[in-house]
């Protein structure tokens, strides 16, 4: 991904701004619509698409796995994370 990021100070807005080229976030939509299209429900959810989603969505994001290597640690930037 070659997003053109722009950051305004955190105390300008109160929080951080980033800016994404129109390319790189049709790109991101497109990856998030694929994971949650392949989340599906218990009964029709498709696991191998569903994991190879989440792991394109972790190579972009840089999201890394949990130190025991049982999945991505996507919690860790959740608005409000998980404790």
């Amino acid at each position: 991904m070659r997003a053109q990021t722009t950051r305004r100070p955190a105390g300008e807005t109160g929080k951080g701004e980033i800016t994404v080229n129109a390319d790189d976030r049709k790109m991101m939509r497109r990856m998030v619509a694929d994971y949650m299209q392949s989340e599906g429900c218990s009964c029709c959810q498709n696991h191998d698409e569903h994991a190879k989603h989440k792991a394109a969505l972790a190579k972009i994001l840089n999201v890394k796995k949990y130190s025991d290597g049982s999945g991505y640690d996507f919690t860790r930037y959740a608005t409000k994370p998980i404790k």
